[in-house]
């Protein structure tokens, strides 16, 4: 019975860690070396103030088996996610969006999902998505391109950046 009973919990702290958010990075940089290597990485650095925001909720059909009867094949995967829209006050990377642009982020903190409040001024860091993996594995498939961030980007409430931030963002702009 205790082995099952530690079975069991292995598995449960296995699965747990394995949906956890992790943005640990192994190497001790300055902060401007930071912000350098995100304005490299994101596709869209911008100013903006938050809108509105909607829970956007997608289904996938994903084969889990080769034999049997094929209604058994195939499993129904639900996601939700958040959809920002902003309004840009300010530009600092990345393609025209005109003024207002969409951002996806994960519903919850624990898969790396960064919630931002209706009305806050946001400096956000964003990232290109334009290809899909099944939850399951495989190849990826080209879908309709979106920016999404998260915890781990740079994003933050406007009133907490640092002007040296800022500064450092518009320099790298006009160097591009």
């Amino acid at each position: 019975m205790k082995t099952i009973l530690l079975a069991v919990l292995l598995l449960v702290i296995r699965i747990s860690t394995t949906q956890a958010c992790s943005c640990v990075s192994g190497a001790r940089v300055s902060e401007k070396q930071q912000i350098a290597a995100a304005y490299q990485r994101d596709a869209l650095i911008f100013v903006g103030k938050v809108v509105s925001v909607e829970t956007v909720v997608t289904t996938d059909s994903v084969r889990v088996s080769d034999t049997g009867p094929v209604e058994k094949q195939f499993q129904l995967v639900r996601r939700e996610t958040l959809r920002y829209t902003f309004a840009v006050a300010q530009q600092l990377k990345g393609a025209a969006t005109g003024p207002t642009v969409w951002i996806a982020s994960e519903t919850s903190s624990s898969m790396c999902g960064k919630q931002f409040k209706v009305g806050s001024e946001q400096l956000v860091y964003a990232y290109l998505v334009s290809q899909k993996e099944s939850p399951y594995g495989g190849e990826l498939r080209n879908i309709t391109p979106y920016y999404e961030t998260s915890l781990c980007n740079r994003s933050q409430e406007l009133s907490q950046v640092k002007s040296t931030e800022l500064k450092q963002l518009r320099k790298l702009a006009k160097a591009s």
